[in-house]
Parts: structure tokens; sequence; C-alpha cells
């Protein structure tokens, strides 16, 4: 059976990452794999000042209170995956999130975890070493994959991805290719998919307003099929990739193989 591999930790989307998972079982058949990380870095990460006072990060009561506040947490969550029909078992793993992480993709075929307004250091991680389809959750449930889009470059990152997503999910046939100043007519991944028999609708944004109107565009998918981020991440960043842009401003989910 294919195996989900959904995340969670402190202050996740939990009621979103929960009906994802459901939606990946009933419609394709996914056994979901839950886990919880509990960063050890977490205190690290905590701000010296909270509510204009000072906090001791060494403090053994300060530490208790956040180890007692992190299982309360976790017992939420289980608590919320019963009431939604998820009976597999929660794993709670301490450490370093994507050592973790890494550890349990082995054995799951896809991975679902909350994007954030911004990457996380975590996600970050993930995005540069991930060696399974992964799925970065918006800010809501997916529900259906009825509006899947396409973030095509031409390039050979999202010929990769897209090429992940249609062998797992052969099932969808209809997908939106979605270029920024781009030639559509010339994009070799355009004809791919048309050879396999897809039905694909594009559309290119150019003019002063494009970078808006092709990110409002991208918020009305279900999903979003991107390429990866390079290596290098903070060159990305300096210089404003699309992609990452992308990434950090959509309020879609996107995917990427």
């Amino acid at each position: 059976m294919k195996k989900v591999l959904v995340v969670f930790g402190e202050g996740s989307k939990k009621n979103a990452l929960i009906d994802s998972a459901i939606f990946f079982k009933e419609k394709f058949g996914y056994e979901i794999v839950p886990l919880y990380v509990r960063d050890v870095r977490r205190d690290e990460i905590i701000p010296a000042t909270m509510d204009g006072m000072i906090v001791n990060l060494s403090n053994n009561s300060f530490t208790q209170e956040r180890d007692a506040f992190e299982e309360e947490e976790v017992n939420h969550l289980k608590e919320k995956l019963r009431i939604k029909g998820v009976y597999s078992t929660l794993n709670v793993e301490f450490g370093f999130p994507w050592d973790i992480i890494k550890e349990y993709m082995k054995s799951a075929d896809l991975l679902i975890f909350e994007k954030g307004e911004a990457l996380s250091e975590s996600a970050i991680t993930v995005l540069k070493n991930h060696f399974k389809p992964m799925i970065m959750l918006g800010d809501k449930a997916i529900t259906s994959l009825e509006n899947v889009g396409i973030s095509s470059d031409d390039g050979v990152k999202i010929n990769k991805s897209t090429f992940s997503f249609i062998n797992i999910f052969p099932e969808i046939k209809d997908f939106k290719m979605l270029t920024l100043l781009y030639v559509i007519e010339n994009n070799t991944l355009l004809k791919y998919l048309k050879d396999k028999g897809k039905n694909v609708e594009y559309k290119n944004f150019d003019g002063e307003n494009a970078k808006e109107d092709y990110l409002e565009e991208i918020n009305k998918l279900d999903l979003l099929i991107m390429g990866n981020l390079s290596r290098g991440y903070f060159f990305e960043k300096i210089t404003g990739k699309k992609g990452l842009n992308i990434m950090e401003k959509s309020e879609t989910s996107i995917f990427i193989g």
C-alpha cells in the first residue's frame, strides 16, 4: 500500500494537514503515517524576550513548561486524528527535523508538510535534500485535484516534477500551464503532456501587472506543480527568483517531485 507521511510540528495547521491526508487516503488509497517532530533546536529559536519580559532559556521551570505544552499539543493532535477517523499511530520523535523526516521518508511514497508564511530553516533543508515527491500545504486543506496548475519555465526541474506527478496520479487528466513572460508555443513540456494524452490549458502572463496576475491565478488552484529550488537558496532569495517568490507568497499548496 502507498503511504503518505504527514509531518506535524508545534503550531502547525493540524486540521488542514489531517483533512489533506484523509483526501489522499479516500481518493487514492494512501495509508496515513502521522509524524510529530519535536525540534531539538526549539529553545534556540525562542526570542530572548517575550511580551517585554526577559526569558531565561536555561531556567528549568521554563523548560518544564515548554515540555508540558508540547505534551498537551501531542495529546490534542492524537484526539483530532481520532475524531477525524485516522486511527494510525501518531509517531512522536525528538531531534533534528530533517534527520527524522529523512528516515521516515525512506518507507513513504509522498510527504506532506506545512509551507507556512515564510520558508523555515527545516523546510529549506527538506527542499534541498528530499528524495521522494512532496507537497507543501498552503493556506487550506487539499480536498480536490480538479484544478491543478503547472508553473513552467520549460526547465529540467519542472519537467521532473511533472513527470513524477503524472506517474503518481495518472487519474489526473486536466492541467493548467502557467508561464510568465514566455513564448508558450515553444514549451517542450506542453508537447510532452499532450503526447501523454493530457488536456492542457495554457496561459502566459505579460505586461505591467504580469507578476501580480500570475500569482492571483495561482491562488485559484487546488495544487501547483513546481520545480525545486536550486542548491543556492540564499542566492535565489537575494536575486528574487520566480520559483522562490511563488513558494513564499502563494496561498496554494505546492507539489515538487
